[in-house]
């Protein structure tokens, strides 16, 4: 047999199988492109450096048994990277400070510190002694993970035996008027058509920014004596929204 790549008349053939490669590469680039997947870097949807802050508004609704009307709550929270570690196996971990403020007007009170680490495949979150997965890569729609693996949950925490998802991969969203040209969402709770209860959970990340909406409701609806009352009322349970007003990097 004649060797492939020194044959004469085959090196026409030889030139025609890398260019089409290099088509193939460019086709698969493009598909990866066109149905929104990765942004240029896996960080880029949660971003850390010493001084990088953001604030948000928080709103509030706590309904309990016995009271018709909610209680509502409103505040402002700011999350800032303060310092860098290093772990045992020489990863980055950040600390970030978060405080608190019932309005604009009022001075800052921090509250508490958490950490992040950025993995080879997934960003963890140690926050309120719970271990958190908020992001796993790659981006895609058909990636689904267990945000919650790294400790356990009660059989009656509404995260109990749920999947986080990928929806609405690398689009524009317009939050309190900032607009952000690539965002992404995770979907962690949808359970919201059930006769006995609602769970909404769902965060969006802009890339560059960090996390900018986070909606967590989970209503139980009234009864009595086992049987519901009226048409999907609620009798307890909380509605928390967190949405950015602010970013940048403190000086």
């Amino acid at each position: 047999m004649k060797d492939f790549f020194t044959s004469t008349n085959k090196s026409g053939h030889f030139s025609k199988v890398i260019s089409g490669i290099a088509l193939l590469a460019l086709l698969v680039v493009q598909s990866c492109s066109d149905s929104g997947t990765d942004p240029i870097a896996p960080y880029d949807y949660y971003p850390l450096s010493i001084g990088q802050f953001q604030i948000y508004q928080v709103n509030e609704e706590v309904y309990s048994s016995g009271t018709k009307e909610p209680v509502l709550k409103a505040w402002q929270e700011k999350d800032e990277v303060t310092s860098v570690n290093e772990d045992s196996s020489g990863t980055k971990v950040y600390i970030v400070s978060r405080s608190t403020r019932n309005t604009a007007a009022q001075s800052w009170q921090k509250i508490k510190e958490y950490s992040v680490r950025h993995d080879p495949d997934k960003v963890i979150v140690n926050l309120d002694n719970e271990v958190l997965m908020p992001l796993v890569f790659p981006y895609s729609p058909q990636v689904t993970w267990d945000g919650y693996k790294y400790f356990s949950l009660d059989d009656d925490d509404p995260r109990y035996n749920t999947k986080h998802r990928y929806e609405d991969i690398n689009k524009p969203l317009t939050v309190n008027a900032l607009n952000f040209d690539k965002t992404i969402k995770v979907a962690e709770r949808t359970d919201t058509t059930g006769v006995a209860q609602f769970r909404l959970g769902y965060k969006q990340y802009a890339a560059g920014v960090g996390l900018v909406t986070d909606e967590q409701t989970n209503f139980d609806y009234l009864q009595e004596g086992g049987v519901f009352i009226g048409d999907r009322v609620i009798g307890s349970g909380t509605r928390r929204i967190r949405k950015i007003i602010e970013f940048g990097i403190s000086q």
